[in-house]
């Protein structure tokens, strides 16, 4: 029959010949290659941007080399022993063992790392590490390793989402204009509790201090007749140059207590990172909460936020004045905007991601060791969203990351299409707009950095999906679109239970309103209390 098919058709040779490269393609059944293909294809086909690609990874990974105080003084993911052996002795180890040997000691490891944390530096370290040997391997991994390789990224999921359950409660730095208004509502449609919800607020906790700081007071007094200007617009946005109030109540461990104190799950922090008031080295993200960060375009990033200034100044809770408002901003230059806002015009992600004292350095201040420090930082948060992602990567990191159903794309906070047909103030843009927008460079690097990095997370969300995890186990769908997903503050004790934590230690651990760092303090030792900011260290 064989030989009859074969005379017949002449089409045996060809079958086979497609089954054996079937077989040979890295991509059967290989998850791992499919999620590499999807997210980092594209960027692996074009030399320029594979070589930028490769640059991105090489940045990350050196994050794992630096010891305190090199860069950043406090890294969270190393203040546990076993992940400090993860990201500073086996990631680096994929370079000289076998690839299984490697697979073998991340396995072994990762289960084994705190379960209050989720760990995302580390996570993202290893998941760079096998996409650069991915492009040096012709896009390809060992088929005999796949199924290894799987259970690596099903690992790293199941502590992701067991110290997101743990966590409980979400800060969202909000960059200004990067979507964090729409974020904000997100969370409202998923069953967030905050202080306030409402059409035009931010979902900040007043208390915390974390207002912008836009604009410079004492230059915006000298540019009109002050007797003309309604107080309130005079104060609005006009904080730059002031340090929050009280570094005590805006400390982590004081916000941690308030939140579990009010039954709140999150909030927007619209300012900076945490400390970095003295020394830029010390500042930091709060380790009890699960962090999250949208990123955004710079350049467009900073021309939608001069327009958002001028249509709120515009308006009834502006000058509510043509002639006032044309005498302040009409036939400016970019001097003017680098006078009026130093932050928002010169690298504002960097700035934000580094604490108050590089928020308010001077115009021209930013650095590239800053650059490097804020790539440190960001390589820490538990969420990194970029707007630029498609809407389906997007939605997965939504999901997967965090267990929320609703989208951004359900909401359209404060659209600037529909501000801008009120008031259109594009003429009011400096023709010499170029000048700020090549100062940006330190943030477009940031930026590309952060592309590179915000695709690391869905090849590990993809593989769980594949591997049949979910974002709660089963059991708990009917309830994950109005609880705030994986988050569920005080009420987290069904959740832990379903994910194998005993709920009453979990619950004694709230109640207590107890320091985290003060527990952690016992589990790291010394080597890994050095991670700790100082007034942590005990």
């Amino acid at each position: 029959m064989l030989q009859a098919f074969r005379s017949q058709s002449g089409l045996l040779p060809a079958v086979v010949l497609l089954i054996v490269l079937y077989l040979l393609s890295p991509a059967s059944a290989n998850v791992i290659h499919t999620a590499f293909s999807t997210y980092y294809g594209k960027a692996a086909a074009n030399a320029t941007e594979r070589e930028a690609l490769l640059s991105h990874l090489d940045e990350l990974l050196a994050v794992a080399t630096l010891k305190p105080g090199e860069k950043l003084r406090m890294v969270n993911d190393y203040m546990d022993a076993r992940s400090r052996q993860l990201g500073l002795t086996v990631v680096p180890s994929l370079t000289t063992a076998t690839i299984d040997e490697w697979a073998d000691r991340v396995i072994e490891l990762v289960p084994k790392l705190d379960n209050s944390q989720s760990f995302p530096l580390v996570r993202r370290l290893v998941v760079a590490s096998l996409l650069k040997l991915w492009l040096k391997e012709g896009q390809r991994l060992p088929e005999a390793s796949s199924e290894k390789l799987k259970e690596v990224m099903v690992k790293l999921y199941e502590k992701h989402r067991l110290g997101a359950a743990q966590k409980a409660i979400m800060e969202y730095l909000h960059i200004s204009k990067s979507g964090g208004t729409s974020w904000c509502h997100v969370a409202e449609l998923n069953g967030c509790v905050t202080e306030r919800y409402d059409k035009s607020y931010v979902c900040q906790i007043k208390k915390f201090d974390d207002k912008v700081r836009w604009l410079n007071m004492t230059y915006h007094m000298m540019q009109v007749p002050v007797y003309r200007v309604p107080k309130y617009v005079l104060n609005r946005f006009s904080r730059y140059g002031n340090y929050r109030k009280s570094h005590t109540t805006a400390a982590c461990n004081a916000r941690h207590r308030y939140m579990h104190a009010h039954g709140y799950n999150y909030y927007s922090n619209e300012y900076t990172v945490h400390g970095g008031h003295e020394d830029v080295k010390d500042a930091h993200i709060c380790s009890d909460f699960f962090n999250a960060i949208v990123m955004r375009d710079p350049l467009k990033r900073l021309v939608s936020h001069m327009k958002f200034v001028m249509w709120t100044m515009s308006g009834d809770r502006g000058y509510n004045d043509t002639e006032l408002f044309n005498m302040m901003y009409k036939d400016r230059t970019s001097s003017f905007w680098q006078e009026l806002g130093p932050a928002i015009v010169d690298n504002y992600f960097t700035r934000s991601l580094l604490g108050e004292k590089a928020y308010h350095t001077p115009l021209g201040g930013v650095t590239q060791e800053m650059l490097s420090m804020a790539q440190q930082m960001l390589a820490q948060f538990d969420l990194i969203m970029v707007l630029e992602q498609e809407m389906d990567v997007r939605n997965l990191i939504l999901y997967y990351g965090v267990g929320w159903r609703h989208t951004l794309e359900e909401v359209h906070d404060k659209d600037s299409r529909e501000r801008e047909t009120v008031f259109n103030t594009s003429s009011y843009i400096p023709a010499d707009l170029h000048r700020l927008l090549q100062g940006q460079a330190l943030d477009q690097h940031l930026h590309r950095f952060a592309r590179t990095v915000a695709h690391l997370d869905p090849v590990v969300f993809m593989v769980a999906r594949e591997a049949g995890l979910t974002p709660l186990p089963k059991g708990m769908a009917a309830s994950e679109a109005v609880q705030c997903g994986m988050l569920r503050g005080n009420d987290n004790a069904e959740l832990l239970e379903k994910l194998g934590v005993r709920a009453a230690g979990k619950k004694k651990k709230s109640k207590s309103k107890m320091k985290a760092s003060s527990m952690r303090r016992n589990l790291i030792g010394e080597e890994g209390r050095a991670w700790l900011p100082g007034d942590e260290r005990g």
